[in-house]
């Protein structure tokens, strides 16, 4: 038995043991999720809401509500950035943090949220859904804080949801993709707060790219989502320094990478950038470009190639050891 293996265990039997010491800041609710283009059928299931951060930390405001758009499944306005946790029924013990993606604008979890959560549950992941504070009321690094801090209580809690600390990777779509790559290659920019949490790792341990924005600054490459993150009248090199294949480094994580061709609203060769800089420093990656796939809610629709990128990331996770064989 491998060390790893052999932490899985403890951190087990360890839940057993401990599952009555919910962490701070939790309410656990009970949902029932509409139908969406990736669920076919309607859904109970248990969830739990956690604030991620500490009461009268700067920058945050539990009192100031968030806001849907009608659908009740895009949300903005976010000034409590919390975590809604999805527990599969035999925990294998990896953990994804999911990050809708919205253009900056709003975080699509109906979208990008909930049906991943439901998919990846189905395969023993553990999935947390966060939810990012957005430019139009924070900028940059308030997003990338939200999601280290993300990182951090999940392995400061990992006892209690049953997962390995050293399995905890983040899932980024779109805007939610740039976000993820922040995390996985500007980790040590560690958030403004000392408490037990702040004490943990911030460095994901493996990425997952989907038809994710890199580039902030490349003619014919390039989103306009990441410029949302600063103040006006920032510089080239401010812009530049968001860009997610310029920032990788000998420390950043393995990453899975999946985009289609016919992405209109990304081009793929995002996802190209990215990989060519991850192979630059000999991280191990895997690039999916698929035919067919579009962008957000019609990407992996059934009937097209793109449909197989769970199963793929599922596989790759497998075999990088992320998720271990029965």
């Amino acid at each position: 038995m491998n060390l790893k293996t052999a932490g899985v265990m403890f951190v087990l039997l360890m839940v057993v043991v401990c599952g009555c010491n919910t962490p701070e800041n939790v309410t656990i609710m009970h949902s029932v999720i509409e139908k969406t283009p990736a669920v076919t059928e309607t859904v109970r299931k248990e969830y739990q809401v956690i604030s991620l951060w500490p009461k009268g930390t700067e920058g945050t405001d539990p009192q100031i509500a968030e806001k849907a758009k009608p659908s009740n499944k895009l949300f903005y306005n976010i000034h409590n950035p919390n975590l809604t946790v999805y527990r599969p029924e035999k925990p294998n013990g990896t953990a994804i943090i999911v990050i809708p993606g919205g253009g900056y604008g709003y975080v699509a979890v109906g979208i990008e949220g909930v049906p991943i959560a439901l998919k990846f549950n189905d395969i023993g992941v553990t999935v947390f859904i966060l939810k990012y504070r957005l430019p139009a009321t924070h900028k940059h690094p308030a997003q990338l804080h939200d999601a280290l801090r993300a990182i951090q209580y999940v392995r400061h809690n990992a006892i209690y949801f049953g997962i390995d600390p050293t399995k905890v990777g983040v899932m980024g779509f779109s805007a939610g993709g740039h976000l993820a790559s922040m995390a996985g290659t500007l980790f040590a920019e560690r958030p403004p707060v000392t408490d037990e949490v702040s004490k943990e790792n911030t460095r994901p341990d493996f990425m997952c790219l989907i038809y994710p924005v890199i580039s902030a600054h490349l003619d014919g490459v390039a989103h306009k989502c990441p410029a949302k993150l600063l103040d006006k009248g920032y510089s080239p090199k401010q812009l530049k320094s968001l860009s997610g294949d310029l920032n990788v480094t000998g420390q950043t994580p393995p990453a899975f990478l999946a985009h289609a061709k016919d992405d209109h609203s990304v081009s793929y060769k995002n996802s190209e950038l990215m990989y060519a800089a991850l192979q630059a420093y000999n991280t191990p990656a895997e690039l999916n470009i698929y035919e067919q796939g579009g962008h957000g809610a019609s990407f992996g629709r059934q009937g097209v190639d793109s449909s197989q990128w769970p199963a793929h990331c599922a596989d790759w996770l497998t075999r990088m050891k992320f998720i271990q064989t029965p």
